[in-house]
């Protein structure tokens, strides 16, 4: 399966959840946004979204400030 993470392409032996991609590249749960495909997808359903070959993949930091 091969899907594009911020814009670099990568290569996975199955299908994964959203939950298995961040958990599989370290990537922290806390102030993030999925967005799939331009769609973003609330956090209740990261652990159901199975992700498809060829779908774009943008993982968005929340980042404070004033």
């Amino acid at each position: 399966m091969n899907i594009m993470l911020n814009g670099e392409n990568f290569f996975f032996d199955k299908s994964l959840t959203i939950d298995e991609l961040l958990k599989k590249n370290n990537i922290s749960l806390q102030n993030i946004v999925i967005e799939i495909n331009k769609e973003i997808i609330t956090k209740s359903l990261w652990g159901k979204y199975e992700l498809n070959s060829g779908d774009e993949v943008e993982i968005i930091t929340a980042v404070g400030g004033g």
